[in-house]
């Protein structure tokens, strides 16, 4: 038998890897419904907010991923009918994508579950404890994105 690590067994860049893929297996049930990955939903979830059409570089800078990963990842959702990926017409070079319709109704029929979902996994948690793990988190990614 594997025996699980504890946080002494860890050091902080395995437990925010384990946490990240405990995260994603979690919250794969909440999106299967739709046919989407917890990381199409982040990406749909991003594309909601913005009111116009936004460069595939802007939405992988926003999401910390590289543009071949938001490529591909963009190219799937459209197949799904999703989004939708026309060329920029202010520049050549670059595209624009947007949520389809289609798009926007899954977002509007995931977010309460996603949001329920969250809701639940922190409830227990005080609300200093989530802050201060916020914050902890957001100093990271702030000193590894340099």
């Amino acid at each position: 038998m594997v025996k699980t690590l504890t946080m002494s067994d860890r050091d902080l860049v395995t437990a925010v890897i384990q946490l990240a893929n405990l995260l994603n297996r979690r919250l794969t049930p909440t999106f299967e419904k739709v046919r989407v990955t917890p990381q199409q939903w982040a990406v749909l979830s991003a594309l909601s907010e913005y009111d116009q059409p936004t460069t595939l570089a802007s939405l992988a800078k926003r999401l910390l991923v590289t543009k071949q990963n938001m490529t591909g990842m963009i190219t799937r959702l459209a197949d799904l009918g999703l989004v939708d990926r026309n060329d920029d017409p202010h520049d050549l070079r670059s595209s624009r994508v947007e949520l389809t319709r289609r798009g926007r109704g899954v977002v509007e029929k995931l977010r309460p579950a996603y949001e329920e979902w969250r809701n639940t996994l922190s409830r227990e948690i005080s609300e200093r404890d989530l802050q201060t793990v916020q914050r902890v988190l957001d100093s990271l990614i702030d000193k590894l994105e340099v």
